[in-house]
């Protein structure tokens, strides 16, 4: 792991896809600059046809001398094959902060929710195909999954809501807020926390935990049922979630949201 002195514990995939929609086999360079704070973890592997590719492959980490704050993924002089489609891919890591002078996780501290830009280029003879790709650098953050896309009026589904925290952040005072459509019923006893409060609120079910702290790299998952009621129409009904801590380090607000859409259909005859 270059200039790593910790183990990451949230370590990500990231691709490159390249790709030849012509029927002849194209000469091409590409470069890929990651966004500033991404550290490059190494496991650099190739899928596709033109295996030639990876060994063009090079890496600059963050370098003084060439005045770079980014990682860049580049290869020059390949050939992509007829009708093909070529994927790098490697791990990398959110640093804490950002990379200034060249020096990893040096520079202020990256925020909640602050956009982090990776920037990707394609050469073929004079032909540019140019692409850029945003990603969100979270202290905090949720995701709701549930055991059925789809219900009838009658069924019982169980929804699971995640709460994660960043590599450095621990974070308190988390709470959790689930605001169900009209035609949802919350079932109770059925969580593995006890809800601190349930309500009405405009004909909709209101949830809210309060769930104390989460570590540095925790991952909680609270786990609920709910009733569609009957002679519910067919449609969509919502559950819109809402959560927030405290960032232990920078005593700063961490709100997030999300949503699931649950399909009803009808009851057969």
């Amino acid at each position: 792991m270059p200039n790593s002195q910790f183990i990451p514990s949230n370590i990500y995939q990231l691709k490159i896809i390249l790709k030849n929609h012509s029927n002849s086999s194209k000469l091409c360079s590409f470069s890929a600059t990651l966004g500033n704070g991404i550290r490059y973890l190494g496991n650099l592997k190739h899928k596709g046809p033109d295996m030639m590719l990876l060994e063009n492959v090079k890496v600059v980490e963050p370098n003084k001398s060439l005045s770079n704050n980014n990682v860049i993924i580049f290869a020059n002089n390949f050939l992509l094959s007829p009708n093909s489609t070529n994927i790098v891919y490697f791990d990398g890591a959110l640093c804490d902060k950002y990379t200034v002078n060249s020096i990893e996780n040096s520079g202020d501290k990256i925020p909640h929710r602050s956009k982090i830009n990776f920037y990707s280029h394609l050469l073929n003879e004079e032909y540019i195909d140019s692409h850029l790709v945003s990603s969100m650098a979270m202290d905090f953050d949720m995701w709701v999954e549930s055991t059925d896309e789809k219900a009838n009026p009658g069924d019982i589904t169980k929804y699971y809501v995640y709460l994660s925290t960043g590599q450095y952040d621990l974070g308190r005072k988390v709470y959790l807020r689930s605001i169900l459509s009209t035609g949802l019923e919350y079932i109770g006893d059925s969580c593995n926390l006890e809800p601190q409060k349930v309500y009405e609120h405009n004909s909709q079910t209101v949830i809210k935990w309060d769930i104390g702290s989460l570590q540095p790299s925790e991952t909680k998952a609270i786990g609920y049922k709910v009733k569609v009621k009957d002679h519910v129409k067919p449609g969509i009904l919502e559950n819109k979630l809402n959560s927030n801590c405290v960032n232990n380090s920078t005593y700063t607000q961490c709100p997030v949201s999300c949503q699931h859409q649950l399909e009803i259909g009808e009851i057969s005859e």
